[in-house]
């Protein structure tokens, strides 16, 4: 049977400033690089024979030269692997892109606009991509395709965002009507930067790979890349792990906990036994919860310059609540009585889950008030 071996990456994002990290950022933009050096070696070492890249490989078109000279050297050291890029919203074809930059090897192929094809004879292969042309496509670039009836594997990779059947979005709507009349063996996707199982629909099998490294709390957990085979009419590809730190957000129950030194330490036994030998290696949030005595209320800078040698960064949000009986402040002939009893009838009253835990917050914050614990970062 004929198969290709491809690995799927997207969402780089080489050159993003990550200025939210403070000191950190800039070896974090390293890391970012050497991660993408991990691909490239991943696919020498698996004999990798098409990668995809699925967009937003530069976070700009005004990343430094030195970055970009950088990327093509490691492209030209997997000489027998075709690389296949498709440039996506931050890194759109244009007069300063970092795909204008002489030094690109001949192993590259860059999409420069609309939808095209270039072959793999000796593989079997038809590559199919397109390439964003400035910061916004409203139209879709899944044109439907003119492919041969023959065997040969057709793969096609974009960047784009999924949607229904005739639903708008700036970032070249795809739906899943058009890839399943695209006549695609495997669409190779990139712009959201959480990845999707393999998915199909009709014969073709699609998925968004994610971003090999998470730059914030909102791209959480494992982050990897999808590397296996594609044959005709399917596929068999795994997604691999390739980040060198997580973002991980966890809440951490302190009840019981009197000061910041307690707090710390109930933290720090918690991260070390959820994660172990990696543990010091993540990005952490951390949402203190549970239930604590109105004398005590935590200091979140406190408690994080606390583990700060602990953690390669770690950020404190408070999230716990006064330890108390609301019943009995509620039957209280006082204006804290009323108050209570006022919240809780909000509280009743709620159908989100998320509105009632503004709520239930509003309320404790309230409380520490009465017994004037609230500071002036208590938000």
């Amino acid at each position: 049977m004929n198969q290709i071996k491809i690995l799927h990456c997207a969402d780089l994002h080489l050159g993003a400033e990550l200025s939210s990290l403070g000191n950190a950022a800039r070896q974090r933009r390293e890391e970012m690089l050497m991660t993408f050096d991990r691909i490239v070696s991943l696919c020498r070492e698996e004999k990798v024979e098409l990668l995809l890249i699925a967009g937003d490989l530069f976070e700009s078109s005004g990343v430094d030269i030195g970055l970009v000279h950088s990327v093509q050297k490691s492209l030209s050291e997997i000489p027998d692997t075709a690389v296949a890029i498709a440039p996506g919203n931050h890194d759109y074809i244009s007069a300063d892109s970092p795909y204008s930059e002489e030094g690109w090897p001949v192993n590259v192929h860059i999409f420069q606009s609309g939808l095209t094809s270039f072959e793999l004879p000796e593989k079997g292969v038809c590559v199919w991509g397109a390439a964003f042309t400035g910061t916004y496509v409203t139209e879709t670039l899944l044109q439907e395709p003119s492919i041969s009836q023959d065997n040969t594997i057709q793969i096609c990779v974009m960047h784009g965002d999924l949607t229904a059947e005739n639903q708008t979005s700036n970032y070249n709507p795809i739906s899943p009507v058009q890839i399943r009349f695209s006549g695609f063996d495997y669409l190779a996707l990139g712009h959201i930067h959480k990845r999707t199982e393999i998915l199909k629909s009709g014969a073709t099998a699609y998925a968004y790979c994610g971003c090999p490294e998470g730059r914030g709390f909102d791209e959480l957990d494992e982050k990897g890349v999808y590397i296996g085979t594609v044959y005709k009419g399917g596929t068999d590809l795994a997604f691999r792990p390739v980040c060198k730190r997580m973002n991980l957000e966890v809440p951490v129950d302190i009840s019981g906990a009197a000061t910041n030194q307690e707090a710390a330490a109930i933290v720090l036994h918690t991260l070390k036994q959820r994660y172990g030998d990696c543990c010091a290696e993540n990005l952490y949030k951390v949402r203190l919860e549970g239930a604590l005595d109105a004398s005590y209320t935590p200091d979140c800078a406190a408690i994080a310059v606390r583990l700060a040698d602990e953690f390669y960064y770690i950020k404190i949000k408070d999230e716990t609540h006064v330890q108390a009986d609301l019943s009995e402040f509620a039957k209280e002939n006082s204006l804290k009585g009323i108050f209570v009893r006022k919240m809780l009838d909000k509280i009743d009253g709620c159908k989100a889950e998320e509105q009632e835990s503004q709520y239930r917050r509003a309320l404790y914050i309230g409380l520490k008030a009465f017994d004037s614990e609230v500071t002036l970062n208590e938000n």
